[in-house]
């Protein structure tokens, strides 16, 4: 007779996760990192086992500056074998691999306090109540690029959205205090105009996502959640400059690099900005030079909703009326045409109000 067992629900995985990791952290003391850093201004305590994971959340996040209350916790450890952790310990909390996968998939809870993400190279279970995610990298050899430039962005945009941060899909600099949200599609030139602008002296927050927080009617505010760009090959051509600071995975099909705009210019790194005028690049051969051409409403929600609604299950109809809003309160430019990237940031500062609004 085979003995069938009850399948393990997400508040058992996260119980069973918090005791491995607990007892490795005693197991393996000289291995474990603290490190409290920044995600949307918010403080996070995240406590690592393993020194190259560790390294990953150090590159990716700005340190924590203040003495605020901890928002959120992240207890992870890394089985990658040359870590040394021995991963047998948690199979005396039956957290197999294979099992788990049988067990668990990825997506909410019954009753949506827990965050499950069960992907290639990670398992962990966030608590959106505690606040608190736990979980263990299988191995670092899996993780994509974009996982290095952005760790476990998919589970904090659940947490995002339950602190009022709902994550949108943009980049954001700034100049002068005023926020210049960058919207478009994969490939629209976000990252380039971005980098551009970090280049040119402009703060920087994000060249793909942001938090997203309504301070009040018609006022909007974008918070940094990484410091990463995630730049092109092609891209990193227009900045010679920056590619002794690029990090590539030769094994990645993205065919990007990783740049850090701390490693770049530390000092023009901030935490949030309000929004004051939004850009959306639109590449076009034909023109033999770049322009703003003020954009409708209609065409702007048109351009930047596609890329916004594969954020479900953490994105809405609250969110579309959100975006829309936050349309119709500031000025919307297209940036259309061709021309070096050293051009762009002078162009584009004239979309902020106030500025020479001729192209």
């Amino acid at each position: 007779m085979t003995l069938l067992q009850t399948r393990l629900s997400c508040a058992e995985v996260h119980q069973r996760l918090q005791q491995t990791f607990a007892q490795l952290s005693e197991a393996y003391p000289a291995k474990l990192t603290t490190y409290d850093f920044s995600i949307a201004g918010r403080r996070v305590v995240g406590r690592f086992l393993g020194a190259e994971l560790a390294r990953i959340f150090r590159t990716a996040f700005e340190p924590y500056a203040g003495d605020g209350p901890p928002a959120l916790e992240i207890c992870l450890w890394d089985e990658t074998p040359d870590t040394g952790i021995d991963p047998r310990l948690g199979l005396f909390h039956r957290l197999n691999e294979q099992q788990l996968r049988q067990d668990v998939v990825t997506g909410t809870s019954v009753s949506g306090r827990y965050v499950c993400h069960i992907a290639k190279g990670w398992l962990n279970v966030l608590d959106l109540e505690q606040p608190a995610l736990v979980g263990c990298v299988l191995d670092r050899s899996r993780f994509h690029l974009h996982e290095r430039a952005r760790p476990l962005e998919w589970p904090l945009r659940f947490w995002l959205r339950r602190i009022g941060l709902p994550v949108l899909h943009a980049g954001l600099v700034s100049k002068d205090g005023r926020g210049l949200l960058i919207g478009g599609p994969a490939g629209a030139g976000k990252s380039t105009l971005a980098l551009a602008c970090l280049d040119a002296g402009f703060g920087f927050l994000s060249d793909d996502k942001i938090g997203l927080e309504t301070v009040a009617p018609g006022v909007f505010v974008g918070h940094r959640l990484y410091r990463s760009i995630l730049a092109s090959v092609d891209m990193m051509q227009h900045f010679p400059q920056h590619r002794p600071q690029a990090h590539r995975l030769e094994t990645d099909a993205l065919n990007k690099a990783i740049l850090m705009a701390s490693d770049l210019f530390p000092d023009r790194i901030l935490a949030s900005s309000p929004i004051h005028a939004v850009v959306l690049p639109r590449r076009d051969p034909a023109l033999a030079e770049a322009k703003l051409v003020p954009a409708r409403r209609v065409e702007a929600m048109t351009r930047m909703l596609p890329n916004c609604l594969p954020l479900y299950p953490t994105w809405d109809s609250g969110d579309i009326g959100r975006l829309s809003d936050l349309l119709r309160a500031v000025p919307v430019h297209w940036l259309e045409g061709t021309a070096p990237p050293t051009q762009l940031p002078q162009l584009v500062a004239q979309a902020l109000p106030g500025n020479d609004q001729r192209p």
